[in-house]
């Protein structure tokens, strides 16, 4: 569970956000699972915030050289991803379960990303470096 394994686990993560961020941004929300015609104010929100999923991977793909000293990028970019997924969560709760697509990916963002972030911390302190030597 070194540099190299969590270079590879950021990588994949980080290429479903920037893929599933560009669908999103340029097919809209007619081809969710379950999804369908939505409102002009639905597709216009939809569309933006898949616009920060976008963002979020090529971030996540900008830091993996320097995993060990992205600290504070990776947790931002990273604790933006588990309040998304305290909002599903609190989706869930007012209005039901989605799509279990959309239940594993409230399990990826409540568990793994937590996970994902205390990983990173620790190939920081085995590196030695300090965090955050290089900007974006």
């Amino acid at each position: 569970m070194g540099r190299r394994g969590l270079q590879l686990l950021l990588g994949v993560l980080a290429t479903v956000a920037v893929a599933s961020g560009l669908f999103g941004m340029i097919f809209g929300p007619e081809f969710l699972p379950d999804g369908g015609h939505v409102s002009a104010t639905i597709d216009s929100e939809y569309r933006f915030v898949n616009a920060f999923w976008f963002t979020a991977g090529a971030v996540v793909m900008w830091s993996l050289p320097r995993v060990e000293r992205a600290t504070a990028v990776l947790r931002l970019t990273l604790g933006a991803a588990f309040l998304g997924g305290v909002a599903r969560l609190w989706a869930a709760a007012a209005s039901g379960w989605p799509n279990p697509v959309f239940v594993a990916a409230l399990g990826i963002e409540l568990l793994l990303v937590p996970v994902t972030l205390c990983w990173q911390a620790r190939v920081t302190t085995a590196s030695g470096a300090s965090s955050d030597q290089d900007s974006p």
